[in-house]
């Protein structure tokens, strides 16, 4: 191994890419964060719904399992497409379009979903919506804010899927009390979704055309970057804990740890807050001594976390153990991963910020898939979930080694 990992020169013009004025970034960057918050509600009140959906319909756990499961396999099979499509008619244009989408499939839900396989059809709908937003949002991120900001725009970007998270997973059981109706919840969420489609067209600018670029630009030239490329098989080793936690860290404290089914879900979605610190503070401190380092800091602590999960019984020591996952987990290094992706797309050609920043996410999100079911089935091998973390720590450290592979490109 080098012992200093080489840097790419910054590209011309990539510190300051559009120019615009910093008010009208702040409300870019806070209307995508709020997009952020609005999605992860639409997804994470369904959680706590899935026993009474299960008992309207009839359903097997692996029933209600695949209600998941239709939802994450449309998501991740939206992700490259709506990166491709937003690089050649513009960003803005398929955000909007694609979030009202994801409003009508929320809307769906609550009103039309009258057996089993009609709901999977209108999860299906929103995910297919809500698949675009992950290359769309951080792509305009990236393509409007200048450099030496993209860490902590990218960071602030990412506090909103945390606060969704954290509200999803209450407000899911609260109006489900509200109305002991569970269509409610995403009737009521159908509002604000549709809503966030018409501020995106009000305060997000048209972006101006990019200059034309050689030719094998798009997604031949992401797929042909050994950089990117590298970059993305960090975010799927180091993703791989999100999904591993956010799925069985409930059932693990119910099962194995005495929590009742109320304080399991308290607990995980302790994971939240320290997620917004960690996001805010880590893409910062990227911006200014650069992304890998930052990297290279916190894997390690994130796989120590993870141990302590699996490892602690006192209820503290869980506490502590999963908030410290929240600073150093996948959501905190999110900003790192789409800033150092755009980072190289910008540093390559700028009409691939899309394209490269789905690529980087479908590799990452790609373990949503695999992960849970992984994890399932070391939990029928040992009769216990506690492996399941302790491999999640160990990919972990291999995302912490695979992280000296792709170069950076110089702070500016």
């Amino acid at each position: 191994m080098a012992s200093r990992p080489r840097q790419l020169a910054p590209a011309e013009g990539s510190s300051a890419p559009l120019g615009y004025s910093p008010a009208r970034l702040v409300l870019v960057i806070a209307s995508l964060a709020l997009g952020w918050t609005v999605i992860y509600l639409d997804r994470t009140i369904l959680y706590p719904l899935l026993p009474v959906i299960g008992e309207e319909f009839g359903l097997s756990g692996a029933q209600r399992g695949a209600i998941a499961s239709t939802y994450f396999a449309v998501y991740v099979a939206l992700q490259v497409p709506s990166g491709v499509i937003g690089d050649r008619i513009g960003l803005k244009r398929v955000l909007v379009a694609m979030y009202l989408i994801a409003g009508i499939g929320v809307l769906a839900v609550g009103s039309l979903s009258a057996s089993y396989p009609v709901l999977l059809v209108f999860i299906a709908l929103h995910a297919f919506g809500a698949g675009a937003y992950y290359s769309t949002s951080y792509g305009i991120t990236v393509s409007t804010v200048p450099a030496s900001r993209r860490g902590i725009s990218a960071a602030i970007v990412t506090s909103g899927m945390a606060a969704g998270l954290a509200l999803g997973l209450v407000l899911g059981g609260v109006l489900f009390e509200l109305w002991q109706a569970w269509r409610v919840p995403f009737r009521v969420m159908a509002v604000p979704t549709m809503a966030m489609a018409l501020l995106f067209i009000a305060v997000i600018p048209a972006r101006t055309k990019a200059p034309p670029r050689a030719k094998g630009s798009g997604l031949a030239t992401v797929l042909a970057n050994r950089d990117l490329i590298a970059l993305s098989m960090v975010g799927f080793f180091a993703t791989w804990s999100q999904w591993v936690v956010l799925t069985w860290a409930p059932s693990f404290l119910y099962n194995e740890r005495g929590l009742d089914l109320k304080q399991s879900g308290l607990y995980t979605a302790v994971v939240a807050l320290p997620t917004i610190v960690g996001a805010l503070a880590w893409g910062r401190l990227s911006d200014r001594v650069g992304r890998r380092r930052v990297f290279v800091a916190l894997l390690p602590v994130c796989a120590l976390a993870l141990v302590g999960i699996g490892l602690v019984h006192g209820r503290l020591g869980l506490m502590a153990s999963l908030g410290l996952f929240g600073l150093t987990g996948a959501l905190s290094l999110n900003p790192l991963m789409v800033s150092w992706a755009g980072d190289l797309a910008l540093h390559s050609s700028r009409a691939t910020i899309g394209t490269a920043i789905a690529v980087m996410n479908a590799f990452g999100i790609a373990s949503s898939i695999v992960a849970p079911i992984v994890s399932g089935r070391l939990l029928d091998l040992t009769g216990s979930l506690e492996s399941a973390f302790f491999l999640a720590a160990g990919f972990s450290l291999v995302a912490f080694l695979l992280c000296w592979l792709p170069r950076e490109v110089a702070r500016p």
